[in-house]
């Protein structure tokens, strides 16, 4: 029988504001024990170095272009990933037996069968002596997949969790969003579509702000359904086939000559308007709808999502889970399940050809 361990999960998202980390302990089946979580937020220069950098990536030949700029910058996410283990695994004085590591999208591009993400799990694994799990979205794309999402199987099983028997969508919306759906032993995900990343992009453009703070401009503003509509059949559209998206599939473009009210108001309504058709197309039953990640924390937004569904929609929080770090856990879970040679990809998630398991290991470099 597997045994219960220790593991430690770190995930840094599409919208590059920080690091997410948690420590939980479980079999990677249904013995969950979530024992804690923390933040680290990137400082505004390495935030923008970032940013500026995958703004000029758009394909492996720039990256190749751009190699010294990306080993300089792969080096501070590392150190700073490690830093937040550190003080993780000191607050909570666990023996982790594996670090699971996400590392930072750069680019994913699974039409052309293959995803980036910065971090080097060599060096984490010298700065925290641990035993690292990384690369888990590989074998997905060698086995047909789209490497994205891989959170399901952990809001699987988070479901069994929480005792919940009905039809249940965890809908996690960061820079970009997904959802899953879980009922009984089905599990069906992909992206959802843009999250907060046209908002994020055009407020920080136009007034060099993070965020729409609980959408608070948004909701000034007045949303054009005409503009939308006609947007929204032209993205629609061109992103029918696809399961998992980057946030380069999206532009702001459309709401150019705005005023920033108004831009805001018309980003959000489609953002909203995207995920709930998206939903609505492909389940037919009465959900109740989970929220996690930063998105959950825009009101106009939800509100937007309630609107648009008919169906019980709760911030995952009233369930006495931390929305912010659902991630950060699953990839702790995720390292578990990796290190266990248990499935971590499904056909009905990734659009794999059969169910798969994923994740390298970097083991620690043994003292003599």
């Amino acid at each position: 029988m597997d045994k219960t361990i220790n593991a430690l999960g770190l995930m840094s998202g599409t919208s590059m504001d920080g690091i997410d980390a948690s420590l939980i302990t479980s079999d990677g089946e249904k013995n969950i024990n979530i024992v804690g979580n923390l933040y680290l937020k990137y400082d505004p220069e390495l935030k923008s170095s970032l940013i500026r950098f995958c703004q000029k990536i758009n394909s492996k030949n720039d990256l190749v272009a751009n190699i010294e700029e990306y080993e300089k910058l792969e080096r501070k996410v590392t150190v700073k990933h490690a830093e937040i283990a550190s003080k993780l695994i000191s607050t909570f004085n666990l023996n982790v037996r594996i670090v699971g590591f996400h590392g930072q999208t750069i680019l994913h591009k699974p039409k052309e069968n293959y995803t980036i993400q910065m971090g080097n799990a060599k060096l984490l694994s010298q700065l925290l002596d641990k035993d690292i799990i990384y690369k888990f979205r590989d074998n997905d794309l060698k086995n047909g997949g789209e490497g994205a999402p891989l959170t399901p199987i952990y809001h699987h099983f988070l479901k069994k969790k929480l005792n919940i028997e009905t039809p249940v969508l965890f809908l996690n919306i960061g820079g970009i969003s997904n959802y899953t759906f879980s009922y009984k032993e089905k599990i069906i995900a992909k992206d959802a579509g843009p999250g907060n990343c046209l908002m994020d992009n055009y407020i920080k453009k136009i007034l060099n702000k993070d965020f729409d703070e609980d959408g608070k401009l948004a909701s000034a503003g007045k949303v054009d359904n005409i503009l939308i509509n006609n947007i929204f059949e032209h993205e629609v559209y061109n992103s029918e086939s696809k399961r998992s998206f980057d946030t380069k599939d999206f532009d702001i473009n459309f709401v150019r000559g705005l005023n920033k009210e108004d831009a805001l108001a018309n980003l959000n309504f489609f953002t909203a308007k995207f995920i709930a058709e998206n939903i609505k197309k492909n389940f037919k039953e009465k959900l109740t709808i989970l929220i996690s990640g930063g998105g959950r924390k825009n009101k106009t937004l939800v509100s937007n999502l309630k609107k648009l569904l008919d169906d019980e929609i709760y911030e995952i929080d009233q369930f006495n889970l931390d929305g912010d770090f659902i991630e950060s856990q699953a990839f702790a879970f995720l390292g578990i399940r990796s290190f266990f040679k248990k499935n971590i990809s499904f056909p009905s998630t990734t659009g794999v050809n059969k169910s798969v398991t994923g994740g390298e290991i970097i083991l620690r470099l043994k003292k003599s």
